[in-house]
């Protein structure tokens, strides 16, 4: 091993050790490393570079990778070890770190206690593996491919991995080991087509947790190709402290099942998430639930609220012994549940366990108790199982809660004004405009529904609210319940430049942009308003509530850009602009 002198990295080579002792704390690029160990590191051309053997980042250094390096290939079989920080530069076009496919793939990619190191705009593939030990480390806007086994794998550390991409690698995703402690956060990113070498393991299959949360939000995971792969897996089999998950707003669809825990001493709240279409599995009595909860005692416990769980060879199941909250008087459950089933039979809930479930106020695909009862397996079917507690149920009505037309979802709409819509017990729908919108024709409504209602035409179906004569014309919705109930609503779009007296529309955010990490929301009225923030994707980041008067709101968390604020009355909203810089 070859030790030299104010160089960042221990190059792992078959040399006699020097006498140069490295200084640690010092700050290197590639291209100081291409000069001072050219055998290890080379420019090959221009903002391009080529590792040729293994490297160590030593402990208190930094490896700073320019943003105007473009690709950084490694060779066949190399090891990099970061003990000190990796910084990714903020960048406006992404780094290449990749494998030499032509040798058949890969390198390893190593973080040993490392201090908190941040990967943004990086796009890895070829390699093997990421592992992290004692090193919370920070992937933003990254993609991931071509991985011969598991992507990221972490012990005892809480990584943060955010709108990142994952797909078409042979192994799962995220892992961690059973043994092994960690409470990663997993916010919007998408998993598609992993687990390709068809193992029977989900795309983020994870061990026990810490005295944090595992948090797993906003998430799209699907799989399609291995029939073995599936959704999310949290286990925990002899760790005595408490692990706990909050799994939201995700949409997990095409894999063998969608989410299962197994073991003791899981802690879960589920909410908001859709289960769609996991069902991969061949051989229903092994997998293709929706939802698994597999414990080995009543500690193995899980809430569900405002789930959508279709298409499933199983709604739920609730296997061995739990302690499974669907949802009670007090706090009904709102979970929907229809068209789950195997062999010519319907499974929305299967209590194969001798724990009792309260399961009050959830939708069965029906809009009775009776129905509800014959897609419930429980101890009225065998004795020997726990009784479902599920009535009274939800019925799901079809009506529409909301519409309107944003802007940044229809880039030919020029709107100066507010424009709001008003639901009207005639089954009508006002949609009102502050001014003439030029363009009524190929648009995107935004429709708000009850989950689980569909429409038709759908809300992701362009729309013409004009005949062949520029005139505006009445254009009908009608929603369906999977039961069949249905009702159609005719939406009237009012563009004479009228708008009625609307107290809302003399809301004022300010300042706009926002600058320092907040804005203010005066409340005119002597009334709570509701509020949600959402990106230009339509995807809800922040809401809450404005009290009467002066409301100071915190922007902290959220990116720069462009961003939609719905501001709402009852059935009375106005949509505001908002710039955070």
């Amino acid at each position: 091993m070859c030790i030299m002198k104010r160089i960042l990295f221990v190059l792992v080579a078959l040399f006699i050790v020097s006498q140069a002792v490295s200084q640690p704390g010092q700050s290197y690029t590639l291209y100081t490393l291409s000069q001072y160990a050219p055998s290890a590191v080379q420019c090959t051309q221009p903002n391009q570079y080529r590792i040729l053997e293994n490297l160590t980042l030593l402990p208190n250094d930094t490896l700073i990778i320019e943003s105007s390096v473009v690709s950084v290939t490694v060779d066949n079989g190399v090891t990099l070890t970061f003990k000190g920080m990796l910084l990714v530069e903020e960048r406006n076009q992404v780094l290449l770190i990749q494998g030499d496919s032509t040798q058949n793939n890969h390198f390893e990619m190593r973080f040993e206690d490392a201090p908190q190191s941040i990967l943004s705009a990086v796009h890895v593939q070829y390699c093997n593996h990421i592992t992290l030990i004692n090193s919370d480390i920070k992937f933003v806007f990254c993609e991931f491919d071509q991985f011969s086994g598991h992507v990221i794998s972490f012990m005892n550390c809480n990584p943060v991995i955010q709108n990142c991409s994952f797909h078409d690698n042979q192994a799962c995703a995220v892992q961690s080991a059973i043994n092994a402690d960690g409470c990663p956060k997993i916010l919007n990113n998408t998993f598609y087509n992993n687990v390709l070498a068809n193992a029977n393991t989900p795309q983020i299959n994870l061990g026990p947790g810490t005295t944090d949360t595992i948090k797993i939000i906003g998430n799209l995971i699907r799989g399609v190709a291995s029939n073995m792969s599936g959704g999310i897996g949290i286990m925990n089999i002899s760790n005595p402290n408490v692990t706990k998950v909050l799994l939201k707003d995700n949409m997990i669809s095409n894999n063998r099942y969608g989410y299962t825990q197994n073991g003791c001493n899981i802690s879960s709240e589920i909410y908001n998430n859709d289960f769609w279409y996991n069902n991969l599995e061949v051989n229903p009595n092994n997998g293709g639930s929706g939802i698994s909860i597999y414990g080995s005692d009543i500690t193995c416990a899980a809430k569900l609220r405002h789930n959508l769980i279709t298409g499933n060879l199983w709604g739920i199941t609730a296997i061995s012994y739990h302690h499974l909250d669907m949802g009670t008087a007090d706090d009904p459950g709102y979970n929907v549940l229809y068209n789950n089933g195997n062999g010519g039979v319907e499974y929305e809930l299967y209590n194969n366990a001798i724990s009792n479930i309260d399961a009050v106020g959830n939708y069965w695909g029906c809009d009775n108790a009776t129905d509800a009862e014959a897609v419930i397996f429980h101890q009225v079917d065998n004795p020997s199982y726990g009784l479902v507690n599920y009535q009274p149920i939800y019925v799901l009505e079809p009506e529409i809660t909301g519409f309107d037309l944003l802007v940044d979802m229809n880039p030919g709409l020029e709107v100066v004004g507010d424009m709001y819509g008003e639901i009207t017990d005639s089954d009508s729908i006002l949609f009102y405009v502050g001014c003439v919108i030029p363009v009524l024709s190929n648009v995107y409504p935004t429709i708000t529904k009850p989950l689980g209602v569909t429409i038709t035409p759908s809300e992701i179906e362009a729309q013409t609210f004009l005949d062949s004569y520029g005139n505006v014309i009445d254009v009908p919705y009608t929603v369906t319940t999977p039961h069949q109930s249905t009702r159609t609503y005719v939406v009237h779009v009012n563009i004479s430049g009228a708008v009625p007296d609307n107290v809302l529309t003399k809301i004022n955010l300010t300042p706009n942009p926002v600058t320092q990490g907040f804005f203010t929301l005066d409340n005119p009225t002597e009334e709570v308003l509701s509020w949600q923030i959402f990106t230009s994707a339509g995807q809800c980041v922040m809401n809450g509530n404005a009290q009467p008067g002066v409301n100071r709101i915190a922007t902290r968390t959220l990116k720069s850009g462009s961003y939609l604020v719905y501001i709402q009355k009852d059935n009375v909203f106005v949509t505001k602009k908002l710039i955070v810089r």
